[in-house]
């Protein structure tokens, strides 16, 4: 299992310019290729990606519950990428074939590369029977589906290979080309790995002092320069981080068992922060 961290912060890496380029550069990989690419931060959140969809998609997203479907699958996905760190492929929501790979950097897991919408010359991830199902759910008649389908691009084993080398040189030229960069001390790293494993749990400044061996006011500063907030109002901000991915991807737990699972032990509290983090009630 790889650490993660996001190495995207606005504040001191990500410019204007440099998001334009890299989403450039991912328009010409689908424009060249007929397939779509997104980047996303560790964090899930989308960096820069293709901005064309096929007609398939198009015509499925038209539908705000296929959104928030897709958004779900790629939640899911990139958590079991962050588990095992392996590439892995998948059936997405709507019945066609995608893949998620790791962006590693110094065996800590920075980034995921999503490709997607197209068919497996194999038909083990996507195959006609799905349409059925994704026709039903959304109220799209089957033969619109089908028209649209067929005219998915067709990707074989041998071109997934080719196309998981051509995105390796093109993070890899991200890199070269500083449109990303690295920008954090090992011991920030280390420090919010050790947070993220224990969010369950109550943790403050001495937690961290102790296995750390630092002293309060080296975790103070550190996280002033490196994460730009106080100690307890990262941790916090984690937690709630932590409540909205399971609320999207686990619906067996309530909300009173996702505040517990967060670290929260007081229901009206976890309310409280929430609706003021994220602007509605969990």
């Amino acid at each position: 299992m790889f650490k993660i961290i996001d190495f995207f912060c606005v504040e001191d890496i990500i410019k204007i310019w440099t998001i334009y380029l890299t989403q450039k550069a991912l328009s010409d990989f689908y424009n060249s290729t007929g397939i779509a690419v997104a980047l996303y931060n560790a964090s899930k959140n989308t960096v820069a990606g293709s901005p064309v969809y096929s007609r398939y998609c198009s015509c499925v997203r038209k539908y705000h519950d296929c959104i928030e479907h897709c958004n779900q699958s790629n939640l899911i996905h990139m958590k079991e990428v962050s588990s095992t760190g392996q590439i892995i492929r998948y059936t997405c929501h709507a019945g066609l074939m995608e893949t998620i790979l790791p962006v590693v950097y110094d065996g800590v897991l920075i980034a995921y590369i999503q490709i997607g919408q197209f068919r497996d010359a194999e038909n083990r991830y996507s195959n006609s029977d799905n349409l059925k199902k994704v026709s039903k759910q959304y109220g799209i008649p089957l033969r619109e589906l089908s028209t649209l389908y067929k005219k998915l691009p067709v990707v074989s084993e041998e071109k997934l290979r080719s196309l998981y080398h051509i995105v390796d040189i093109l993070v890899k030229s991200f890199w070269i080309d500083g449109l990303i960069t690295y920008n954090r001390s090992m011991q920030s790293v280390k420090i919010e790995r050790f947070i993220d494993e224990h969010l369950g749990e109550k943790i403050g400044p001495d937690d961290i002092c102790n296995k750390f061996f630092l002293a309060k006011n080296a975790v103070y500063r550190l996280f002033r320069n490196e994460f730009n907030t106080s100690v307890n109002d990262y941790i916090i901000k984690k937690k709630l981080m932590r409540a909205q991915e399971v609320l999207k991807t686990d619906f067996q737990l309530n909300v009173t068992q996702i505040a517990s699972t967060c670290g929260f032990d007081d229901y009206n509290y976890f309310i409280r922060l929430f609706k003021k983090q994220f602007g509605v009630t969990p």
